[in-house]
């Protein structure tokens, strides 16, 4: 069976969300989480805490077992632990396009799944082991079972985001809220009417898609009662993040932050600030159109109206609660936004299309005669649709780039640590097993990195308790962003100094880490 031209044009772009974060899969070190997470799931694999009944967790079980089995079938690498990330960023580009479709048409569903596959947000965090591809992946899938009217699965889609990770709670009212705007558009010609069909399919369908929705939560947390007497996952990340509570102190500073990370949506920051304004102009004239007041500058259906709103409004009260509440900021936390970013800049950038449509501009031709079968608004459609989609392509080309080399700072974006495995080659080539390895910066590294090659790994907090504890022909490392001089002078006080043996470099020719050897210092040695 043949496809349509559409699929084949989306299954092409998927391709292309594949490739773009290969590079940055294969050669940039894990971030501190990613290590995290990977060695959680090494204790799964290795059955020595099969329930992770014996560990600390902050996150729910999902992603970790994902993991788990990954490294499983293809073996535990950086590589293969960052593959389920990539693998859920390849299908949003797929739920963006049929959530655009859905909701408005083919048009605007393929040019936000371009937008989201250019966006250096899903280049650099799709190649990362980190939890938030998969959450996102799972709330647009909610979203586009809500739309096509399948409750049940739609609940087990949100429950599978929870699953994921708690933030998908956030991620809640929007799933909700869809639920009313996919009322048949005949029912919308009568607003008086508005409310009762609304309150009918809450009513039809709520309870199914909590049914669903509950049957997840309560297998998390059976899980999670399983592993008694650890503390609960939940209880463990409130800990762990510090709590959460209402700063509006830091607000400011807050919202600033999270703002300088979304330009790295397009990381154009002309473009997105042209985006914003325009978007905002077409949702007022849009409603202004829709009220009767004869502006026919554009023209949209009122279910779509309602979406275009509904997909603002959410993004802006995303952003103002991360800035009331004290998050901290964080890249990751924005990746959700851009999916429903994008749909809105598609409906931007076609705007000018359904201005000449619904304008009478209806005779265009690409040659004085028509090829039999083709109609000229359709000619027309195609002409402006290539033209924009190579002018967007022109304009993300150079950050893609960018993105492509690691060089914004999104995702693992841990160039200060490259050539860490060099440490770990030299440890297990030379040292060997069972030496002590003290460790600050670096433990959840050294975990990850040293599974099957055990060292006695000791954790200093202080220059004074590393000079408690240290013996001579122990081994410690020091990345180079950070100081050791006070650590030297601490051990010096004990009689030790520190040998260098060997160092990381990075690509750039740089030291990264250094390995020193305790020595006990005598009358020859300085």
């Amino acid at each position: 069976m043949k496809l349509p031209p559409d699929y084949l044009i989306i299954t092409a772009i998927m391709m292309i969300a594949l490739v773009l974060p290969l590079n940055l899969i294969a050669h940039q070190p894990f971030h501190h989480d990613e290590a995290l997470y990977a060695t959680w799931a090494l204790r799964i694999i290795s059955g020595q805490d099969v329930w992770l009944a014996h560990t600390a967790i902050d996150k729910p079980p999902l992603f970790i077992y994902t993991l788990a089995f990954t490294f499983k079938l293809l073996g535990a690498t950086e590589i293969t632990a960052r593959l389920p990330s990539l693998v859920a960023s390849m299908l949003t580009v797929m739920l963006t396009y049929q959530l655009g479709r859905a909701w408005y048409n083919r048009a605007t569903g393929m040019l936000a799944a371009w937008l989201v596959t250019l966006s250096p947000f899903t280049v650099m965090l799709g190649s990362t082991a980190l939890t938030d591809p998969m959450l996102v992946m799972f709330v647009l899938a909610s979203c586009l079972m809500v739309t096509k009217q399948h409750p049940l699965a739609a609940g087990v889609c949100m429950g599978l985001a929870l699953a994921t990770k708690q933030q998908g709670l956030f991620f809640l009212p929007l799933i909700v809220a869809c639920y009313g705007l996919t009322i048949p558009s005949s029912q919308y010609k009568r607003p008086y009417r508005f409310w009762k069909p609304i309150r009918s399919k809450l009513t039809n369908h709520a309870s199914r898609f909590t049914l669903s929705f509950m049957a997840i939560i309560l297998l998390i947390f059976t899980w999670d009662i399983h592993r008694a007497p650890m503390p609960s996952f939940l209880t463990y990340s409130a800990t762990n993040y510090g709590g959460l509570h209402f700063d509006i102190n830091g607000a400011a500073e807050r919202g600033r932050g999270f703002i300088e990370l979304l330009q790295y949506s397009t990381a154009l920051p002309n473009l997105n600030l042209i985006s914003l304004l325009g978007i905002m102009l077409f949702l007022v004239i849009s409603t202004l159109r829709n009220s009767s007041t004869g502006l026919s500058l554009c023209h949209v259906s009122k279910p779509q109206l309602y979406m275009d709103w509904l997909l603002f409004l959410f993004c802006a009260l995303f952003l103002l609660g991360h800035a009331l509440v004290s998050f901290q900021v964080w890249d990751r936390y924005l990746l959700g936004l851009i999916p429903l970013l994008a749909l809105l800049m598609a409906r931007l950038w076609l705007m000018p299309y359904l201005w000449l449509k619904n304008n009478g501009v209806r005779t265009f031709r690409f040659a004085p005669s028509k090829p039999k079968g083709l109609h000229s608004n359709y000619r027309l459609h195609l002409f402006y649709y290539v033209i924009l989609i190579t002018w967007l392509s022109y304009l993300l080309w150079l950050p893609v780039q960018d993105a492509v080399q690691g060089r914004y700072p999104l995702g693992s974006h841990s160039q200060a640590l490259q050539g860490i495995e060099q440490i770990v080659a030299y440890l297990q080539g030379h040292v060997g097993a069972q030496n002590t390895l003290y460790h600050h910066w670096l433990g959840t590294y050294w975990r990850f990195y040293l599974w099957n090659y055990p060292y006695d790994l000791q954790y200093w907090d202080t220059p004074q308790m590393l000079a408690n504890k240290a013996k001579p022909g122990h081994f410690i490392a020091f990345p180079t962003w950070v100081s050791d001089t006070e650590a030297r002078l601490a051990l010096a006080q004990k009689g030790l100094y520190l040998h260098e043996v060997t160092r990381a470099y990075n690509e750039r020719g740089g030291p990264s880490i250094i390995l020193y050897r305790l020595e006990m210092r005598t009358g020859l040695a300085k």
